[in-house]
């Protein structure tokens, strides 16, 4: 069964690749696991240049590679999202991302110093220039001439340290880079995938409000811009997004699914499992079930690494 929006059909679950070594032997199961779920009905890929070291997308990559070239699928029946902003590493080049921020972002100047924003250990941006290399790299390791959804990848950081001011006008030139790149054909649309932006206390340093992001958007390419989609945590454990009222539409308050539904906003959601910590848990099933009878989740990232857990999925749907 797959849920539709104006441009495209996505099945229930899509197959998350977030979790894993940056080996060649989960890369071969990760490559099995793919073929075999866009061959037995889940058209929906979730990915990011930081996963794995990039060898998450290397490995989504050979797999439509292999399958576009067997006309086993067509382009057109599957979406594939990926994320950029946070600081990438590329294990194939051995490069950590401390050091790949120095030696392909610093040195040959798609960066400056301050474009970074830094939290902890955490490194994020929001420079055009930086999208641009990231999505050039994204196609080429998807071999694919568009990607489906571009998302910005836990905006938060880069909140947290800019403030609110600061941080919009960076997000307008960005958006603005965004549409350029739609026009160009090089994305569809593009997004945020967040990890707790849209969810914590609007008195948080890293509280992003949907309302002022959709503004944003509006300004930049008015009523047709293309800011569809946002990804957010969601399970069991954590309903935030379905039950705490801290977004606010037009002078009154939502929960995050309600505001996405009132602005025109699909939603994804990650972590149904708790980045793996629930796999095990005796009613595992059952906790994927509820996040699939949510109303207002289009689709739910799931990693599923091996074909057993894709087929325990698939039986869901």
């Amino acid at each position: 069964m797959k849920r539709t929006t104006p441009w495209f059909d996505v099945s229930r679950i899509a197959l998350g690749t977030h979790l894993g070594e940056m080996n060649e032997a989960d890369s071969a199961l990760y490559q099995e696991s793919i073929e075999f779920a866009l061959c037995n009905g889940i058209n929906f890929i979730d990915t990011a240049l930081n996963y794995r070291g990039m060898r998450s997308e290397r490995d989504v990559g050979a797999v439509l590679s292999k399958l576009f070239k067997k006309d086993r699928i067509n382009r057109d029946d599957i979406v594939v999202s990926t994320k950029a902003g946070i600081i990438p590493g590329d294990i194939d080049l051995q490069l950590r991302p401390e050091n790949y921020l120095k030696e392909k972002l610093l040195q040959t100047g798609i960066l400056q110093e301050t474009d970074l924003q830094i939290v902890d250990q955490h490194k994020h941006v929001l420079a055009p220039c930086y999208y641009e290399f990231a999505i050039e790299q994204s196609l080429k390791h998807l071999n694919m001439d568009t990607i489906d959804i571009h998302y910005i990848h836990n905006p938060e950081i880069s909140m947290k340290v800019l403030g609110e001011e600061r941080f919009y006008k960076n997000l307008e030139q960005l958006f603005s880079f965004y549409e350029d790149q739609v026009l160009a054909g090089k994305i569809r649309f593009y997004g945020m995938a967040a990890w707790t932006a849209f969810t914590v206390s609007p008195g948080d340093t890293g509280y992003i409000s949907l309302e002022k992001v959709i503004e944003t958007a509006k300004n930049t390419a008015g009523s047709s811009h293309h800011y569809r989609f946002i990804q957010t945590p969601f399970n069991f454990y954590n309903q935030i997004a379905a039950t705490d009222q801290n977004q606010q539409v037009q002078g009154k308050w939502r929960t995050l699914f309600q505001a996405a539904e009132e602005l025109d906003i699909y939603v994804t959601t990650s972590a149904p499992l708790d980045c793996g910590r629930l796999k095990n848990h005796q009613n595992s099933k059952k906790l994927i079930r509820f996040v699939l009878d949510t109303p207002g989740v289009l689709s739910t990232m799931i990693g599923m690494r091996t074909i057993q857990t894709v087929k325990r999925n698939l039986a869901l749907i």
